[in-house]
């Protein structure tokens, strides 16, 4: 029986996706795991490398950008694991984090997801960012979290047949905080787990770039994770909030003109994009 599903959505991170893949071999010891990898439409040979370098991983080929809960639903969907895991291309698995969470998930029935420590290249704890600023990633022992991020999140899979597959109205952004909502809701536990340390580049493969679409839909995410899960008079009051935050804010980015002609062009109409959706 297969334990563990290993999800992996890439872009275009060749080089990045296969030191994870191999740190995902060399650490994981005591439990029999499955590996996808969903690529969105990469051009720049990742489709190959694992053919060449990976042939057990069963892969995935999008013609396009499908989005982040898009294609992690296309891996989870043939997932044949008691446990699913989320794992970003961009990240570094270090010695027994997998099968430490396995065990942590064993041993807590009411554990529905869980996610490791996460850390920066240069061994530096890695923020997860926190609902009411609770700063849970500094914590020695497992302890129970509303969320963790979608870097590397663990979930079981009778908890993924309660509560569905990743919303698809969430291309980018707040995938992971919704899901850890609905499996909260569902009567589950999230847990951040310490002993599991998994090294995560975070934006390092698109460092210096700016990405219009997935800045506006980090903003049309949170808008509709907030309908969703709070209601209509909170999405209204978050809708005016965003509006006077970016008019107060416009004058003052127009006026440092901190970037290159280009790059202000795209943030101004990222900018322009948003206040129409509000």
């Amino acid at each position: 029986m297969t334990d563990l599903s290993i999800i992996i959505v890439n872009l275009n991170n060749s080089k990045i996706l296969k030191e994870c893949l191999d740190s995902v071999y060399k650490t994981t010891k005591k439990y029999k795991f499955e590996i996808m990898v969903v690529d969105n439409g990469s051009i720049d040979g990742s489709q190959s490398m694992i053919k060449e370098l990976f042939p057990q991983v069963k892969l995935i080929e999008n013609n396009k950008n499908l989005g982040f809960a898009k294609a992690n639903n296309q891996g989870l969907k043939i997932a044949n694991g008691r446990y699913s895991l989320l794992l970003n291309n961009d990240t570094i698995v270090k010695e027994g984090a997998f099968d430490r969470m396995i065990e942590f998930m064993d041993n807590n029935l009411k554990a529905g997801a869980c996610g490791p420590k996460l850390l920066n290249i240069d061994g530096t704890i890695q923020h997860q960012g926190s609902i009411l600023g609770k700063r849970f990633w500094i914590s020695a022992l497992p302890v129970e979290v509303d969320f963790v991020v979608g870097a590397c999140l663990m979930v079981k899979k009778e908890v993924i047949e309660k509560v569905g597959l990743m919303d698809e109205n969430l291309f980018f952004y707040n995938d992971d905080l919704d899901w850890c909502m609905s499996i909260r809701k569902a009567g589950y536990k999230v847990y951040y787990l310490p002993q599991a340390e998994v090294i995560h580049y975070g934006g390092y493969s698109n460092k210096g770039a700016f990405n219009r679409r997935i800045f506006v839909e980090g903003f049309k995410g949170g808008l509709y994770f907030v309908r969703k899960h709070y209601g209509v008079a909170p999405y209204y009051l978050y809708k005016v909030l965003l509006f006077a935050g970016i008019i107060i804010y416009l004058p003052f980015f127009i006026i440092s003109f901190p970037f290159k002609r280009e790059q202000f062009k795209n943030r101004l109409l990222a900018y322009l994009d948003i206040l129409r959706v509000l």
